[in-house]
């Protein structure tokens, strides 16, 4: 039987023994160290399906550090170019370890599914795009509100400042008038 969670487990934990070997990175609490881990736990989040505690368990972390790190990202995305550095260098290498090897494993998941069910497989596929189609629909949404908002804010302050400006052009006129 495949285990895909298993897979991801083992090439996540390869990589970070990789990445503190690399990079030296220690178990301490000196910044460079926990900006590497943090970056660690966030792009394994994302690149793989496992789990908190698991993704804590490759570390020596429990869940809460990883949930911590996790809700700490977008500012340290945010306002540490070395975090972001290390996140982004991170994110790429986990994305193309797992993404090669989940595509392995989805492979010789369809192909058995196939042996099976030819039937089920393609209804399964197109429930599955269908549904990451909704998804990118609701994200792009969001996106373009979220676009047109700052677009009329900025539109408004336009017009509050175009009228200051025009203020300020008439007395200017006017001061310069009085001399």
């Amino acid at each position: 039987m495949i285990n895909a969670t298993f897979d991801q487990q083992v090439l996540a934990n390869n990589y970070w023994k990789s990445t503190v070997e690399s990079h030296h990175v220690g178990s301490n609490r000196e910044r460079r160290n926990v900006l590497y881990r943090f970056a660690f736990f966030v792009s394994c989040r994302e690149t793989s399906s496992l789990s908190l505690s698991t993704i804590g368990r490759i570390i020596k972390k429990d869940h809460a550090t990883v949930l911590h790190a996790i809700r700490s990202h977008e500012s340290n995305y945010r306002f540490d170019a070395q975090y972001r550095e290390i996140y982004t260098e991170m994110h790429t290498c986990l994305s193309d370890i797992i993404g090669s090897n989940t595509e392995k494993v989805y492979d010789a998941v369809k192909q058995r599914a196939l042996q099976i069910n030819p039937d089920f497989y393609e209804n399964h596929i197109i429930k599955t795009y269908k549904q990451r189609l909704d998804n990118q629909e609701h994200e792009y949404k969001e996106a373009i509100e979220t676009l047109k908002d700052t677009l009329l804010k900025t539109q408004n302050h336009n017009k509050i400042l175009q009228k200051r400006m025009n203020w300020l052009n008439d007395e200017c006129l006017r001061l310069k008038n009085l001399l």
